[in-house]
């Protein structure tokens, strides 16, 4: 018998999404194995499955029981489908219960993203909270027409955005910092933006954006994922300017993993731990397997000898041109370095 993509709503049904954990088989992690698994643990009634939607009907009959989230990930959606749930939900009130829309993996591109970004305009999702578009392909051109709908107020409700592996690049992130710039974004507290061909002009650019409105840009960004990208030295040191300016100190969770940061890159991060409160709230720092020296480390190693730190738990500083001695001097200084007192209870 053929099978057919599916669609996951879930409003009064809770959905158990995808999971990477032990319960689940290699063979699990799509639609049909994803209820097998969940009825072999006896929680099927944990799952409602729908017949991916096929005509504009379709996407109305999906929206009548007016569904807190649209879980349409892994499908087989594509620009067409975008544009069909695009242009269900700007019918009112359908788009109006809807917290979080999930299109990971469904082939999406700019031509898509824009369908969805005049949506955005449209007031389609008012009280959207969580849009994850990872994995697919929409571009640079496909994430500006997004921003431009964020510019414009349309997703203030906004706490998790993940664009992470869609080839956004430079274009596309120098356009949400134009975006973010006026404030609009003030409850997001999650951004994924890593696997993108971002560049230091990038960055430089969001930064520059960002920095400019000090604490009043994304006052509640906790976690900022910029892994798997271009982004170098010049890059780093407008983050680091950036924070030092007294932008993002909600800030909880930096990753840069896997870019091309180098030595200029840990002086850079000198410079930022020499002003305490730019990472008073910093818990995660990724920066390993970027392109630092024995030199650049061990710089590094001396600045965190002597910084207090009180939130952070974890840093990660590596490359494969420097030795396992030095990445472990850098370890042993940031186990060891003196941290205030933790206040007592009572």
């Amino acid at each position: 018998a053929a099978t057919h993509p599916t669609a996951r709503v879930a409003g009064e049904t809770t959905y158990m999404g995808d999971s990477s954990d032990d319960l689940f088989d290699d063979d699990e992690h799509d639609a049909a194995g994803l209820l097998a698994a969940c009825e072999r643990f006896g929680f099927s009634d944990l799952l409602h499955e729908a017949p991916m939607p096929q005509s504009p009907s379709d996407y109305a009959s999906l929206l009548a029981s007016s569904p807190e989230a649209l879980n349409l990930g892994r499908g087989e959606l594509g620009d067409h489908g975008l544009a069909l749930l695009s242009s269900a939900l700007t019918v009112p009130p359908r788009g109006a219960s809807v917290r979080s829309l999930d299109i990971e993996r469904n082939g999406l591109t700019a031509e898509g993203a824009k369908s969805l970004a005049g949506a955005l305009r449209a007031g389609a999702v008012p009280s959207l909270e969580v849009l994850s578009l990872t994995h697919n392909a929409i571009g640079g051109d496909g994430f500006a027409a997004i921003a431009v709908s964020i510019e414009m107020g349309a997703l203030t409700e906004l706490d998790s955005l993940d664009v992470n592996s869609n080839r956004v690049g430079d274009t596309g992130l120098i356009a949400l910092g134009k975006a973010v710039a006026n404030g609009v974004l003030c409850k997001l507290s999650k951004l994924y933006l890593g696997g993108n061909d971002i560049s230091d002009d990038g960055v430089i650019a969001f930064a520059a954006a960002v920095g400019t409105g000090g604490g009043d840009v994304l006052p509640a960004l906790y976690e900022l994922w910029l892994s798997n990208n271009e982004i170098g030295d010049k890059g780093f040191a407008a983050l680091c300017a950036m924070l030092k300016q007294g932008a993002l100190t909600n800030l909880g969770d930096l990753r840069l993993q896997y870019n091309h940061l180098g030595d200029a890159s840990c002086s850079s991060l000198v410079g930022l731990l020499k002003c305490g409160s730019s990472l008073s709230n910093t818990w995660y720092l990724g920066l390993n397997d970027n392109a630092f020296t024995n030199e650049g480390l061990n710089v590094l190693e001396t600045a965190l000898a002597g910084a207090a730190l009180p939130r952070l738990e974890f840093i990660t500083a590596s490359s494969p041109n420097s030795t396992a001695a030095a990445q472990q001097a850098v370890q042993n200084a940031f186990t060891n370095r003196p941290r205030p007192p933790r206040p007592t209870k009572g």
